[in-house]
């Protein structure tokens, strides 16, 4: 058969010129990581707060995925810089927009249409042969990000039906497309387009050399303003009073529909909650190692799904309605704390530690009751949960082994946290009375170890 090979040598990059481009790239893919993970606790909309899961792991996927192919051009797997101070600002002005509508627009409309233009621009314009790898990665990372384009624009057409929601977003999205040429886009070197007819790609068309400006950029912090707990759009809300939760949650006979109804009612709000607070520390904590981080944007991933299947449960396997009771005040305030492992401590270390067997015994009792799909939920929820739980256990003894004054000091803080945790549920409540809390990042026996160190455990194995 005969072939035609249309490829020619020849791109606009040198391998340096490359990487870094590449390294631009990967700071924005992380801003976007943050931004969005950031602003899921701000925003009341369940279904907004579980896409933005999905697309906060999106992004730190494709970090990871640009890491590894700068590592490959001889680079820094972690490098990560802004293509300008001027485009480092433009960020931040994103970051610091205050409404769901602005913020929307600012990344689905704005930042990233430009870096799926980008991506493809690249990947036309470098060497089609000796840089395949990046041609390929480039390539399906346009297509996610398109995907998340698409879905942006989507429900903007949604929220701005008004005249006066379009018109801000209008407003919005000139301003900072006019910012982001003003920057020189995402790296630095002007708005490039990936294709104009008899546009050439020759030699004398390639860009000027620069320098690398790591350590020198501008840089901002991102910071979440203390909230009393995460924000949920109505019909869902929120009560410290028991009398409360007594009068809403009225099943009292144990493992029967409407039993689990009041169960899954109550641990959507864990999910929702998870979700928000893995998006925070993802947004709060930017020095925290990359491989932790991503373990965070993944939990988020994974509370995001456990947001549409609790609720979907709830709904069509139970016959719920959404928001009929009430949710707890008593949780949020940890995620205020300025130590990331104390917002781990009780969560995950002692919280979806405890989940787990209670999802087993959820499992069991729902299969001797003929309730087979949410057998099948609570065992998948289990398996997960046992990925956060070493989660929390491997990073919290990454950063106390060979401190145990800090170690004692955090264990101290998540006792007290607990205490009130637990008051809050029980008026009577006497820690005095209690067995000593068990917190998976403590050493503990054989078996334990083994479960939570990474063997395959009783749990996982049924």
């Amino acid at each position: 058969m005969p072939i035609v090979d249309r490829r020619e040598f020849g791109g606009r990059f040198t391998v340096r010129e490359n990487s870094q481009r590449l390294a631009n790239y990967r700071y924005l893919e992380i801003q976007m990581m943050e931004m969005l993970g950031g602003w899921s606790h701000t925003t009341p909309q369940l279904a907004f707060k579980a896409t933005f899961g999905y697309h906060v792991y999106d992004h730190a996927q494709a970090a990871e995925r640009l890491g590894e192919r700068l590592e490959q051009l001889r680079s820094q797997r972690e490098s990560q810089e802004p293509g300008s101070d001027e485009f480092a600002r433009l960020c931040e002005r994103v970051w610091n927009l205050p409404d769901v509508v602005s913020r929307l627009t600012a990344v689905y409309r704005v930042l990233q249409p430009h870096l799926v233009s980008s991506y493809v621009y690249h990947a036309d314009a470098t060497d089609p042969m000796i840089d395949t790898p990046t041609v390929r990665l480039l390539r399906q990372l346009a297509a996610v990000g398109q995907s998340h384009v698409a879905w942006g624009q989507a429900v903007l057409e949604t929220l701005a039906r008004n005249a006066d929601d379009h018109r801000r977003a209008l407003e919005v999205q000139g301003e900072l497309e006019a910012l982001l040429v003003e920057s020189g886009g995402v790296t630095g070197q002007g708005i490039e387009s990936h294709w104009l007819a008899f546009h050439s790609a020759r030699a004398s068309d390639k860009p000027q050399p620069r320098q690398r400006r790591s350590g020198r950029a501008y840089r901002y912090v991102k910071r979440c303003t203390p909230v009393e707990h995460l924000a949920a759009e109505a019909p869902f809300w929120f009560s410290a009073d028991q009398a409360d939760f007594t009068a809403a949650y009225t099943a009292v006979e144990p493992w029967t529909r409407d039993w689990y109804r009041d169960k899954f009612h109550q641990l959507l709000y864990g999910e929702v909650d998870t979700t928000d607070r893995m998006g925070k520390m993802v947004a709060e904590f930017p020095d925290l190692p990359w491989e932790m981080r991503l373990d965070l944007a993944h939990q988020m991933w994974d509370e995001a799904r456990h947001i549409e299947i609790v609720g979907k449960a709830c709904e069509e396997e139970l016959g719920g309605k959404l928001g009929y009771a009430p949710w707890p005040l008593a949780w949020w305030w940890m995620q205020n704390e300025s130590d990331p492992l104390r917002r781990l401590t009780v969560t995950n270390s002692w919280g979806e530690r405890n989940l787990m067997p209670t999802l087993r015994e959820w499992r069991e009792h729902a299969e001797a009751q003929g309730f087979t799909r949410l057998a099948e939920l609570c065992d998948y929820l289990q398996a997960d949960e046992l990925g956060h739980v070493r989660l929390a256990t491997r990073w919290i003894r990454h950063f106390t082994d060979g401190r145990p004054e800090y170690r004692d000091e955090l264990l101290a803080w998540s006792k007290q946290a607990l205490e009130r945790l637990l008051a809050y549920y029980d008026k009577d409540y006497d820690p005095a009375n209690q067995p000593e809390p068990r917190f998976s990042f403590l050493r503990g026996n054989a078996a334990e170890e083994a479960e939570f160190a990474g063997a395959p455990s009783a749990v996982a194995e049924e």
